[in-house]
Order: C-alpha cells, then sequence, then structure tokens
C-alpha cells in the first residue's frame, strides 16, 4: 500500500513523500520546551505544547502521518519586493487540494480509511515531521534541506487512521558553514540549529502591533516587503537546485507589489485582487506600512 500512495503521488509530481509515526514525540518536546525556556516565542506558535507533540490530540485514530515536499523555487526575479514563497497563488489552497486528492485516492483503496489535511498551519510541527519522515536534514538557519530542492519547499501532512510503515530520519545536518548566519537581518541564527524568531525579518513583516525603531531598520535592510529570503539565498545547499515540477508553483506568478496602486485599494478591493495570495492574509496596511519603511531606507 505504501508503494502505491508513492506512486499516486509521483503521478501529482510529488516525488518526496515519506510517512513520519503517529508520536508521541519526545524529543521535539525537548526542544520546544528549551524554546520556551528561553523566551524564544511568537504569537503564530501553538500554545499547547501537547498538541505540537501528540498527534492523537488533532486526530484520536491516528495510525500514521503521510509527509509531502511541495518546491516552488522557480529562480529569482529582477525587482521583486516579495518572497519567493508567494509568488504563486496561496500554497494553502494548492496544497489541501493535492492533500485532498490523495486522501480520496486511499478511501477508494482502504476501507474505512480517513484522514486530515494540514498545510502550515496544523498544530504540528511540519518540518519535524518531515524530518521523521526521511524528507530532508536540518539547517542551522532551522530550515529543513533537501539534496534535490534545497529549502525552498512546503510541507503538507496527512493524518491518517492506517499504519503506513513510517520512515527512517536522515543521519546528516547542512554544512554549518555559518552564511547564513552572518546574512540574517536580525542575526536571529544562534548557530546551534535553534533561531530566536522574535526578530526574524519575515516574522516583523508580518506583525501587526506597531514595530519598534530597531525592528523598522530590520525591516529595512532588504527590499522585501513580505517574507525574507536571505539565509535561504546564500546557503550552499541552495545552490543549482531543481525548478519545482509542479505547474500550480509556475503559473500566475506575482514577483511584487506597487506601493502608489496599492494605496488606491479599498479594502474590498484589495481582497478581491489579493485574496488568492499568500501575503494578503494580513491586510493591506502592514503591507502598506513595510512598503513605507524600505522605501525609506532605500532613500538613506
Amino acid at each position: 500500500m505504501k508503494q502505491l500512495l508513492k506512486k499516486y503521488c509521483a503521478s501529482l509530481g510529488l516525488d518526496y513523500v515519506g510517512i513520519a509515526p503517529p508520536g508521541p514525540y519526545e524529543q521535539l518536546a525537548d526542544i520546544l520546551q528549551k524554546r520556551i525556556d528561553r523566551g524564544h516565542c511568537i504569537e503564530f506558535d501553538e500554545q499547547d505544547l501537547q498538541k505540537r507533540i501528540q498527534p492523537q490530540l488533532t486526530m484520536a485514530d491516528v495510525q500514521s502521518v503521510i509527509v509531502c515536499l511541495f518546491p516552488y523555487y522557480i529562480g529569482s526575479r529582477q525587482r521583486a519586493n516579495l518572497s519567493k514563497y508567494t509568488y504563486s497563488q496561496d500554497y494553502h489552497i494548492l496544497i489541501k487540494e493535492m492533500l485532498g486528492q490523495i486522501n480520496s485516492y486511499l478511501r477508494s483503496l482502504i476501507p474505512g480509511f480517513h484522514g486530515q489535511a494540514y498545510a502550515d498551519t496544523g498544530p504540528l510541527a511540519d518540518r519535524y515531521l518531515a524530518y521523521l519522515a526521511g524528507l530532508g536534514f536540518y539547517g542551522i538557519n532551522s530550515c529543513l534541506i533537501n539534496d534535490q530542492y534545497g529549502s525552498y519547499f512546503f510541507i503538507g501532512y496527512l493524518l491518517n487512521n492506517h499504519p503506513f510503515a513510517p520512515d527512517t530520519p536522515l543521519s546528516r545536518v547542512c554544512l554549518q558553514c555559518g552564511r547564513c548566519k552572518n546574512a540574517c537581518p536580525g542575526q536571529i541564527i544562534l548557530g546551534d540549529f535553534t533561531i530566536d524568531p522574535r526578530r526574524c525579518k519575515s516574522y516583523l513583516t508580518q506583525k501587526k502591533t506597531a514595530l519598534s525603531p530597531d525592528e523598522i531598520a530590520i525591516v529595512g535592510k532588504t527590499d522585501l516587503v513580505f517574507g525574507c529570503d536571505v539565509c535561504q539565498d546564500v546557503c550552499p545547499h541552495n545552490q543549482n537546485i531543481a525548478v519545482t515540477p509542479l505547474s500550480e508553483f509556475q503559473a500566475d506568478i506575482l514577483p511584487a507589489i506597487n506601493q502608489d496602486e496599492l494605496a488606491l485599494l479599498s479594502n474590498k478591493q484589495f481582497r478581491h485582487r489579493y485574496g488568492n495570495r499568500a501575503f494578503s492574509w494580513r491586510g493591506k496596511q502592514v503591507l502598506l506600512r513595510n512598503l513605507s519603511i524600505t522605501a525609506n531606507h532605500m532613500r538613506e
């Protein structure tokens, strides 16, 4: 059944699919507790530690976790001011659709099969699941790295009630060259495979509350007004990687937004035009704030 699953996923263009065990993930609990003790948490994190390490609290009869990589890299674009992961339509929508297809396929094969699909917004630590499923190894910037696609991929997972045999994690890590640590705008990479996300530029561009002068300076260090690609762009594991084979991430590309055009849109017009984009969820005002910050820093 596992081979049939992987063959079907390959027909969808998903060539990296693995199985993570159903937990609980005690090693992850130790990692997360150390992060909490250090105060390295942000409001986007799931607050219930047990939900992060026990899939059974999300799906009571879970017996395995199907984990898929969704590569999105299409190369850099000139004059881009959006992170590469937002170039296409909202990945949450696209991944949920493909995971739904996998779920339907397995329901047609396995009596009583059912699953719950998540794309970035679930309670579990998706990178840790992908690591357990043997799909990549960790970088010191906390990204998971795959030999073919580098770290430019999304992770989707399907909690399910079939006992697929788990895969084996890779016993390696990144080169630890330090390029990401040195280049990081917020200097959040601590060198021990942990980060302090509170000064991460990607996080700050999504932060709704007012930014401090120090945070404004971090956002202004590069042109991107949503997200940050610096630690990935300088990573040697991301050089000469493959472009995504998924047509969904190659179509309807939007690498930049314009401050003057955005300012003229009503909130309703903004949602109509950009509601299917991953950068739109924080709303127009946050983007206008970030555009203003980067424009001011470019003039300095």
